[in-house]
């Protein structure tokens, strides 16, 4: 999937019909209720520097392998800059849990917003540019 307005909207919509409180929604993120440490989940768009696949870039840059690569779904915490800190209650594993139902990776962000690591997302998909 690559259209953030629409992930971020079936994220909160599903987020909602599980029973996981969607604090505020907006075309660029989506915030759930986890006690001191609410979840807020952004897209993260595909960083392609370049087709492969032998396609000349002067004639058609966008054809080849990485055109279709979905992004990331990012996850950021807002009580620390640890994994464990932002992973913290079950809440938090449902929503991850959710996000992993896409085929997108999902990158785990602390509070300073430090990247703490990526879950990767569908395995067809390591080959689409990212």
């Amino acid at each position: 999937m690559g259209n953030s307005v629409q992930i971020l909207a079936k994220i909160a919509r599903d987020a909602a019909q599980i029973g996981l409180t969607v604090n505020s929604q907006s075309n660029t993120a989506v915030v759930i209720e986890n006690g001191a440490n609410d979840l807020t989940i952004s897209y993260v768009p595909a960083a392609i520097l370049a087709p492969m696949g032998g396609i000349d870039n002067s004639i058609s840059p966008y054809l080849g392998i990485g055109v279709g690569n979905p992004g990331k779904i990012k996850i950021k915490g807002a009580a620390g800059a640890t994994f464990a800190l932002t992973i913290d209650s079950i809440i938090a594993a449902r929503v991850l849990a959710l996000c992993a139902g896409f085929a997108n990776d999902i990158q785990i962000s602390g509070s300073g917003d430090e990247d703490l690591g990526v879950v990767r997302g569908h395995p067809d998909l390591l080959g689409l540019g990212q």
